[in-house]
């Protein structure tokens, strides 16, 4: 099994940590969230596939720029 490429890793990583700050202002509060965001990552970090990698991404940058709507329920949408 070969490492995925470093630089998604970082995307991966960053995306992750925006989504955890935009989660303080969660109304069914911070640890809800942060325990569910954890949840929808560690499912997904089986992946090796680039092109699957960003596909997930891009739904995380989906859910980061409509912030301003239920975030969570959002990210539940995608969360395979």
């Amino acid at each position: 099994m070969t490492a995925p490429n470093p630089g998604l890793r970082h995307q991966v990583i960053r995306i992750y940590k925006d989504l955890l700050y935009m989660g303080r202002e969660y109304p069914q509060g911070y640890d809800y969230f942060r325990t569910r965001l954890h949840k929808a990552f560690a499912s997904q970090r089986h992946l090796t596939d680039e092109a699957k990698i960003k596909q997930g991404i891009e739904r995380a940058e989906y859910v980061k720029k409509g912030q301003s709507s239920d975030i969570a329920a959002t990210w539940t949408n995608f969360h395979c």
